[in-house]
């Protein structure tokens, strides 16, 4: 009843802000109806982009630990997508899985509501007390071209012009403490020294955060040291939360793997811990990465049709609770995506080429066309027995399943994780955990 009446009270400022912005996105900006696929079709293309950029991560990070947000990248080149032209609006379509059917004017509604939705939300202070999560976007432009007013008009303050050219390092100083800002701190110096130039035209940021207390915590007095199993005779000797409850769990034996939901207090977003086999899961030291490596299987069965609807079944469905022992290793990790290569993977690297990228979109007629000369993404997470805090920011410049339930679920060895927002239907964070840091113990960083 709330998001049917929040539509009511939203859709009406949607439609008054397509009718003053002339023929800003489209040949036609003013249809007399939005889509009636749009919602459905977006959270798919969302829900296919995490999948898929998750597919490309493993075999770019084929031994290390992953942890990204695909909805920070997602908004991120959501908002490029807006401006963009030609070929690059092709590519950026594409790599977003953008249905042909949705014209740029449906996915700017559907994500104008989304922002309001989110603020107002946000407004009413109700989830204090269950978590934290708060996303935004920032387009910097410089000055020296005239921004359409249109576009002005869409996007607010989601559009800043600049003076890159006066004072780069005092802009990219300014962007950091933005970043730092809206991640509560855990995200600093996202842009290093020398990333912004008197040349620069265009910085584009997303930067999201999230805290979580779990609904069931883990007890600080049973969690004891053991050793976490890497590939083959490797092992390292990590600290393991436990505990005993009821947790909703089952084997998939579509996706290969045993499936535990941790719900986060609120009930409306949870992390899935999905552990392959320990014989699978496991590279020997001798042997070549993929082939019998149990995540790589597993995310090239997530990514299939039968992989993709079973992975929507488990996080929408309620799979039956029962009681589980539960060990999970206390962890922190903090990564730095590769996003040149998973641009170029995902088929959007023409974004950050000079001769390549258009976005005239965002610029009056006859100004020079932009581009992001660079693109960070970076990401933190740490697990404790109270729960989770993760945050990420954004800047673009054979198995066997035959026996009972176990009543045993033991993650001492590597896993996939997701933490999904069931009201949003939206992978927030996914990661792959191989790898602990002896030296600190249950913290990974990785420049």
């Amino acid at each position: 009843m709330f998001v049917k009446n929040l539509w009511a009270t939203v859709l009406p400022v949607l439609f008054l802000l397509s009718s003053v912005s002339a023929q800003c996105l489209t040949g036609n900006d003013n249809p007399p109806t939005m889509s009636a696929n749009t919602k459905k079709s977006l959270i798919e293309a969302r829900f296919n982009f995490a999948l898929d950029t998750l597919k490309k991560m493993v075999v770019i990070e084929s031994r290390n630990n992953i942890f990204y947000s695909p909805h920070s990248l997602q908004q991120a080149l959501t908002l490029a997508y807006m401006g963009a032209r030609g070929s690059t609006e092709q590519s950026l379509k594409k790599a977003l899985h953008i249905p042909n059917d949705l014209s740029k004017v449906d996915i700017q509604r559907y994500y104008a509501f989304e922002n309001s939705m989110k603020q107002h939300i946000d407004g009413q202070d109700n989830a204090s007390d269950k978590y934290e999560y708060k996303s935004a976007n920032r387009l910097w432009i410089t000055d020296a071209v005239k921004v359409r007013d249109c576009m002005l008009d869409l996007f607010g303050d989601q559009l800043v012009k600049t003076n890159f050219h006066t004072d780069p390092n005092g802009v990219r100083e300014h962007i950091n403490q933005w970043v730092s800002n809206t991640t509560n701190g855990h995200i600093k110096d996202l842009l290093p020294v020398g990333s912004i130039g008197e040349d620069t035209d265009v910085v584009l940021a997303n930067a999201v955060y999230f805290k979580g207390l779990w609904e069931s915590r883990f007890d600080p007095s049973s969690s004891k040291k053991d050793l976490f199993y890497t590939s083959g005779s490797q092992h390292s000797m990590v600290t393991f939360m436990k505990q005993e409850g009821n947790f909703n769990h089952q084997i998939s034996e579509v996706l290969g793997a045993h499936v535990l939901e941790l719900p986060y207090k609120g009930g409306e977003i949870s992390m899935f811990v999905l552990l392959p086999p320990f014989a699978t899961a496991r590279t020997s030291d001798n042997e070549q990465v993929g082939e019998r490596d149990g995540i790589r299987q597993l995310v090239e069965r997530i990514s299939t049709d039968a992989g993709i609807t079973e992975l929507h079944d488990i996080f929408e469905s309620q799979i039956p609770a029962q009681q589980v022992e539960v060990t999970l290793p206390r962890f922190e990790v903090e990564k730095e995506l590769p996003m040149g290569t998973l641009l170029n993977a995902i088929g959007a690297g023409d974004l950050m080429m000079p001769n390549a990228a258009d976005l005239r979109g965002f610029v009056a007629p006859g100004e020079p066309t932009l581009h992001l000369g660079s693109a960070v993404h970076r990401a933190r997470i740490e697990v404790t027995e109270e729960g989770t805090t993760a945050s990420a920011a954004t800047a673009l410049y054979t198995f066997r399943s035959g026996r009972p339930l176990p009543a045993i679920f033991d993650a001492n060895h590597p896993f996939l994780y997701f933490i999904y927002d069931k009201s949003m239907r939206t992978i927030l964070f996914t990661g792959v955990y191989r790898i602990p840091n002896t030296s600190q113990n249950t913290a990974e960083t990785s420049a």
